[in-house]
């Protein structure tokens, strides 16, 4: 629970892997292959055919040759239309992607802080709230053993202090829950190729 896999300097290369953007990433590939294809299409494809016939005896043997120039008709109301709406889609993809990207690197930025800050808060918690405590139970002990104070003042202390152990569990529970949201946010086969 001391470190996590990412790092922040990579998150948006590591985020790039996340199921959801991949998807989004396939999807803005294949709507960029489209509009390729619909530029593709813009330019006329021109054919040229040769044939040769064998005929009966009755008639002579017969060579043909056939060419094909498609004229493209309204060119700005078809084609370039289609490739507009082609463009379009492309660009829409993309900016789905990079959103969520963004969106998912806010996120996990968050995750990271919130994380650190829990590790801090824990050491805080460890080294001198909860050991002040249990000294404040063992000082209304001897206190109470001494005459000097009640019972109610003993119970105070114990409480407080278990109070405090309590916060700390609670904490550490939730630093680690946040530990492993973060260690398995991105497939651990990428992390593994990359190194």
């Amino acid at each position: 629970m001391e470190s996590v896999r990412l790092n922040e300097a990579d998150l948006e290369l590591d985020l790039a892997h996340h199921p959801e953007i991949a998807v989004l990433a396939r999807q803005e590939d294949l709507a960029a292959a489209e509009a390729r294809v619909a530029q593709a299409s813009r330019t006329p494809d021109w054919t040229v055919e040769l044939a040769y016939q064998q005929r009966g005896p009755a008639f002579s043997n017969m060579v043909s040759v056939g060419v094909s120039v498609p004229l493209p008709w309204d060119r700005g109301n078809r084609q370039d239309r289609e490739i507009a709406s082609k463009l379009a889609t492309a660009e829409q993809a993309r900016s789905q992607r990079e959103e969520l990207l963004r969106a998912h690197m806010g996120e996990v930025r968050a995750l990271l802080l919130e994380w650190q800050n829990g590790r801090e808060r824990l050491v805080r918690y460890e080294k001198d709230l909860v050991p002040l405590a249990a000294e404040r139970s063992r000082a209304a002990l001897a206190a109470y053993q001494g005459g000097r104070a009640g019972i109610t003042d003993l119970l105070l202390a114990r409480r407080n202090e278990t109070d405090l152990r309590l916060q700390a569990v609670q904490l550490e529970m939730e630093t680690a829950r946040l530990w492993a949201q973060l260690n398995f946010l991105i497939p651990s086969d990428h992390r593994e190729a990359r190194q």
